[in-house]
């Protein structure tokens, strides 16, 4: 068995006030019983721990957990079983519009589909969780890159990379796509990644505000008239907040 270095130890004890703390045992006096410590190590540990908000002292003498295990606990939750979460938000999205919808990061390049939900239509479309796709092609890709500085977002662009006919062809054509994103809030792929299949995109702001995913909507283009594309940005725009509340700035590493 390993020995517990002196800082660990402490590490161990402090730890354990706080257990005692949350099942209800709150004076100095009854903490230092409870976990072996003397009174004026439980005092030391105990200042600790209210100084960096882990707990409160009250006027009578009383300790209660503080802010800052909230603060932990509502990360712990956000993270806990994400992709089920967003799993279901991305269901609902589709149950709602009928069509398949997806949720992507960029990765380099690509971007990484990381959850699919699927459609009403039976349509089968190239996406899939773990597929990945030319960012410049993709409507998520889109979303995603008209966020960032012009100049970097058309090195992102590669002329030599067509998927298909309608695949945007030159990187002024590909600037004026993302200036199109801001203009109108949402991102277009017609049929520029896959023929036959339009997409509508916006990007999702994690809970620092960075847009690190994207929300999307994929449906035969024959069904995407100017008001269906209308119609399912406004439905994505007013999901992202919501799915982007269960992203931390590191979910995509903790996606399974």
């Amino acid at each position: 068995m390993t020995t517990p270095t002196s800082g660990a130890l402490t590490l161990e004890r402090g730890l354990g006030l706080l257990r005692l703390v949350a099942h209800g045992t709150v004076r100095l006096d009854e903490l230092a019983a409870a976990s072996g410590l003397s009174r004026s190590a439980a005092h030391r540990m105990l200042t600790s721990l209210v100084n960096t908000r882990f707990l409160t002292l009250s006027s009578d003498g009383r300790y209660r957990l503080g802010v800052a295990l909230l603060e932990l606990g509502s990360l712990a939750e956000r993270e806990m079983d994400l992709p089920s979460r967003v799993q279901q938000l991305l269901a609902g999205i589709a149950a709602e519009l009928g069509d398949a919808t997806h949720l992507g990061i960029l990765d380099g390049t690509d971007i990484l589909y990381l959850a699919k939900a699927r459609g009403r239509r039976g349509i089968d479309m190239a996406s899939r969780p773990g597929a990945r796709f030319r960012a410049q092609h993709t409507a998520m890709g889109k979303a995603l890159l008209a966020h960032a500085d012009p100049a970097v977002a058309a090195t992102y662009f590669d002329p030599a990379e067509r998927r298909t006919e309608r695949s945007l062809s030159d990187v002024g054509a590909f600037g004026a796509a993302l200036g199109a994103v801001a203009t109108r809030g949402f991102a277009l792929d017609d049929q520029e990644n896959e023929l036959g299949i339009t997409c509508v995109a916006v990007a999702v702001a994690d809970v620092t505000g960075e847009y690190r995913a994207a929300v999307s909507v994929s449906a035969p283009s024959v069904f995407m008239t100017p008001e269906r594309i209308a119609e399912v940005a406004a439905v994505l725009s007013a999901a992202a907040p919501e799915i982007g509340a269960h992203l931390t700035p590191d979910f995509a590493e903790h996606w399974v």
